[in-house]
């Protein structure tokens, strides 16, 4: 919110500089952004009248202009402006002057005609971007005035930055209203009337989505006078706020936008055809807003219509089949209010951001409708006349807040001192608020002005009394916390140690946005169920991650580009995807990536690349005592190759998957050599197993090696979970120590070599009792795999 001080101080001017002045706001809440002066210095710059013009005698784009500046002569100055006319009141810079462009103006001779100054635009004045013609003044400018007086830029912009909660001050009169509180000053607001009807037109309206809109007041002006100018110190205060002056009645409705905090729209009385509706649009109706942008309209936006349809897109803007123009003679002036939840989200879905829904979204004063309307009426007849007919007025101007209860030794424990209960009332009562004794000491119901959105819960009033009282004046010393101890079981790991797990085996954590590329997730074949951004900070930010794979493959190509050939990867992080109707799950993921030789090269040794099974490895240590549980399953995941991958379960659960992504691939990733990815559930890994003791046995341990032949499709963890399963007390560990195919064996079969280790803790183990269960093994091999003993040692 921009505005400048002079303004400010014509509602409440307390005796303070403006440095101090800035530092209350910000102590109230309003911090201050930034300050900047008015207008830049604009030494012998005089407001001047263009008596005469005449051509100039060699070049058809100059002119001679006799410029009346206060001295006893007219100047005679050489223009090129093509506005410059007889009667025109402008800024001259005399001779001497020096304008912000770094420009010295002199006397001279402009194509041999004398020139004593420089009539001069906005934009050489540093005031607007204005540079199309000369910068046009009041008529009833005082001659030869310095310019600097006559706009009075003597003057401060300051801009606070506010927080969401406090709309009230994105106004004039809201801040006016905190500086007066904190200063214990009234502040004098400009009287508004009700204005005289000159006209008996009038335009029908009618609120048919009531919960959306509370009051709607409108009225019809005519017989505006389309030559009217908007004085200059309006035009001065709507540009210091940063709005460009356009024509009066625009100018006066965003003007009382500033002042009141209560946005407007005119609309052209006569391109309205019958009366006005407040309504919920249809889907596929259409509007061109105007901004020339034309939008197809859902039945979740709410919009101003005539009989005709849309006009307007309620709280928002105005369309462009009834905007007014500097033609208009006839207006249809509104002012209404929205509940924020009306209009909430329009914006973005829109892709829209005005001021007035920046003030509707986080709440307008139902009571504002229509003395905004009075005061904008007044305003545009004192510029351009017009004819004012009755107000029309639908809905209710009412507010009815609940009260909320606030006790005195809630607030001295918030706040760690006490207040007294008088100056409690009085900051309440100068912030507006209605008290009411809560039936016992240090008690009361308070009741929030309309203005106030923000007043809900009892926090909210001792914020209030907080800032007031000052922050700077509460304690600042130690205070007794409760700070329970929270406990983690032992079977889940915190994610610190989960990092150390990969860390430890050579990988480097990314961090990257959740924002991807939307063509790179649907080649991973991860978009089903993507959510596209509405406004994406860029092109390749366009769509949520479905999986983590999408923000770690950008991160390997940066490398790769960089000759990093080595790269291990990881990322803990959130996937998203779009459930039931507007809901959406987010999963926390543990994503990884290798690529390149599977060691660093060293002088002892050759390199081979990376491969599944060292992917594996890494997997399985990050389950720990877990790891013997998994089940990897060749298939197929979307966007893996069809040989190299594997989805993982855990007991019986898919929890993750693993595998070297598709061929496919290589040309969107621009490497023929494509890398390793996993991604596994968060959840699943943070479970662990409980380390427990067990003393070492001081009997010896039993082997017995089998080569088995078993189908070429049977998976190896196939063969280690049937004998798992068979519970053996004395079998201690089972190795896999070769996997042979060819030779004699038969075309669809493969040899597995297992290593079965026995072992009792209480004596020594007999031959029979290993061979009767090295007999159990083999039995179970070869009804549920298949598998036939090659032979046994």
């Amino acid at each position: 919110m921009k505005f400048n001080e002079q303004w400010l101080r014509s509602w409440v001017n307390p005796a303070v500089d403006t440095e101090e002045l800035c530092q209350q706001l910000t102590m109230a809440g309003l911090e201050v952004d930034e300050t900047a002066p008015a207008g830049p210095a604009l030494n012998d710059v005089v407001v001047g009248r263009i008596q005469a013009v005449s051509p100039h005698p060699d070049a058809d784009k100059l002119s001679i202009c006799q410029v009346e500046t206060g001295a006893a002569e007219p100047a005679s100055i050489v223009c090129g402006a093509p506005n410059a006319a007889a009667g025109l009141v402008v800024p001259v810079a005399l001779p001497g002057a020096t304008l912000p462009n770094g420009l010295a103006v002199e006397a001279a001779a402009i194509r041999g005609v004398a020139s004593a100054g420089m009539l001069c635009s906005a934009a050489e004045l540093g005031l607007s971007d204005d540079a199309a013609g000369l910068m046009a003044l009041d008529a009833d400018a005082v001659i030869g005035t310095p310019l600097a007086d006559h706009l009075a830029l003597n003057d401060t912009v300051i801009d606070i930055d506010l927080t969401p909660n406090r709309g009230d001050c994105l106004s004039l009169r809201g801040i006016a209203r905190e500086v007066g509180v904190w200063n214990r000053l009234s502040v004098i607001e400009p009287d508004i009337a009700d204005v005289g009807v000159g006209t008996d037109d009038t335009r029908p309206v009618i609120i048919e989505a009531e919960a959306d809109c509370r009051i709607y007041a409108g009225r019809v002006i005519k017989g505006i006078d389309v030559a009217a100018r908007t004085p200059d110190w309006m035009r001065e205060r709507l540009r210091r706020a940063g709005i460009r002056p356009i024509f009066p009645v625009v100018d006066v409705t965003n003007y009382v936008l500033l002042e009141l905090g209560q946005p407007m729209h005119a609309f052209d009385q006569h391109r309205l055809q019958g009366e006005v509706r407040v309504r919920r649009a249809t889907n596929g109706e259409t509007l061109t807003l105007l901004d020339d942008q034309a939008i197809t309209l859902d039945e979740h936006t709410l919009v101003i219509a005539d009989t005709d349809g849309p006009v307007a897109m309620a709280g928002v803007m105005g369309g462009a089949q009834t905007a007014v123009g500097e033609d208009t003679v006839d207006v249809f002036l509104e002012s209404a209010c929205f509940t924020p939840s009306a209009v909430a989200g329009t914006g973005r879905r829109y892709k829209l951001h005005t001021d007035s829904l920046h003030r509707f979204e986080r709440g307008v004063d139902p009571m504002l409708a229509p003395q905004a309307l009075q005061r904008a009426t007044a305003l545009i007849q004192q510029i351009a006349g017009g004819r004012a007919g009755p107000v029309t007025l639908a809905g209710e101007a009412r507010s009815n807040p609940a009260s909320v209860t606030l006790r005195a030794d809630r607030l001295a424990r918030l706040l760690g001192t006490t207040v007294p209960d008088a100056e409690i009332t009085d900051i309440l009562e100068r912030l507006g608020m209605r008290i009411e004794a809560g039936g016992e000491p240090g008690v009361w119901q308070v009741t929030p002005p309309s203005h106030r959105y923000d007043i809900a819960l009892e926090a909210d009033l001792i914020e209030e009394v907080a800032r007031i009282h000052g922050y700077d004046h509460l304690p600042a010393e130690p205070r007794p916390v409760h700070a329970p101890i929270t406990t983690q079981p032992e079977s889940r790991r915190s994610i610190s140690r989960i990092r150390d797990v990969l860390c430890q085996r050579g990988y480097d954590e990314a961090i990257s946005y959740s924002f991807v590329d939307r063509q790179l997730q649907g080649a991973l074949g991860a978009g089903q169920g993507a959510i596209d951004l509405d406004n994406p900070i860029a092109a390749q930010h366009a769509q949520m991650r479905t999986t983590l794979w999408s923000s770690l493959l950008p991160c390997w190509q940066h490398n790769r580009r960089r000759q990093q050939h080595r790269v291990r990867l990881f990322e803990i992080g959130l996937r998203f995807e779009r459930g039931d109707g507007d809901d959406i799950r987010q999963t926390s993921t543990l994503a990884g990536l290798v690529d390149g030789p599977a060691t660093p090269e060293h002088w002892d040794g050759g390199t081979r690349a990376i491969d599944f099974f060292d992917a594996k490895g890494d997997i399985e240590a990050l389950f720990g005592g877990r790891a013997e549980q998994l089940e990897w399953t060749a298939d197929q995941p979307a966007g893996l190759h069809p040989g190299r991958s594997a989805t993982i379960r855990l007991d019986g659960k898919p929890v993750g998957r693993l595998g070297q992504l598709h061929p496919s691939l290589s040309k969107d990733l621009e490497s023929k050599h494509l890398p390793y990815v996993f991604e596994l559930n968060y959840e699943a890994i943070q479970q662990t197993r409980v380390p427990r003791f067990e003393s070492v046995s001081e009997y010896p341990e039993v082997r017995r090696d089998l080569a088995l032949t078993v189908p070429d499709q049977q998976a190896v963890g196939g063969l280690l979970a049937t004998i798992r399963q068979l519970d053996q007390p004395w079998l201690t560990a089972i190795r896999v120590f070769d996997v042979f195919r060819g030779g004699d064996l038969e075309t669809g079969f493969k040899s597995v070599a297992l290593g079965l280790i026995f072992q009792d803790k209480t004596s020594t183990l007999s031959h029979e009792s290993v061979d009767e269960a090295v007999n159990r093994i083999t039995e179970a091999l070869n009804h549920d795999c298949g598998a036939q003993v090659r032979g046994h040692s």
